[in-house]
């Protein structure tokens, strides 16, 4: 593919919600950038993942535990672990803050990619696990 030169008011960077989009269909950005319209199967395919999507935000609700929800289930000890130290640990700080933000934004997508990638599965299941580990032992 050759570089485009950038047009005025057009950005060259690729949002999040796009990078998974192209895990799906690997054309995706060149389509995108091109302008061109999708096809009927695929407006149903993104019909359907938005349903999804939809769906998994309405079972974490607003504790939006998204990773953790997905790996261990909402209402496991570990999941709300993980709340209980962003509500008094990670909102206390703007640092925190600005890194609940940031996993607000991409961890719905990881999750997402992880049930159609089973490594990035083991990668999220092994992170979260020694989050957990790491949490539980501080609050000892």
């Amino acid at each position: 593919m050759k570089q485009t030169e950038k047009k005025p008011g057009k950005s060259n960077w690729v949002s999040a919600s796009d990078v998974g989009r192209a895990a799906f269909c690997p054309y995706y950005l060149v389509h995108k950038q091109a302008g061109t319209s999708p096809s009927r199967h695929a407006e149903i395919a993104r019909e359907k993942g938005t349903q999804s999507h939809q769906a998994l935000n309405q079972l974490v609700q607003d504790s939006r535990c998204y990773i953790a929800s997905a790996l261990y289930g909402p209402n496991d000890k570990r999941t709300q672990c993980l709340r209980d130290f962003r509500d008094r640990y990670l909102l206390r700080h703007w640092v925190g803050r600005i890194f609940v933000t940031l996993y607000y934004y991409i961890s719905p997508t990881l999750v997402v990619l992880s049930r159609h990638c089973q490594p990035l599965r083991q990668v999220l299941q092994t992170v979260v696990d020694a989050i957990v580990k790491r949490i539980t032992g501080l609050e000892e």
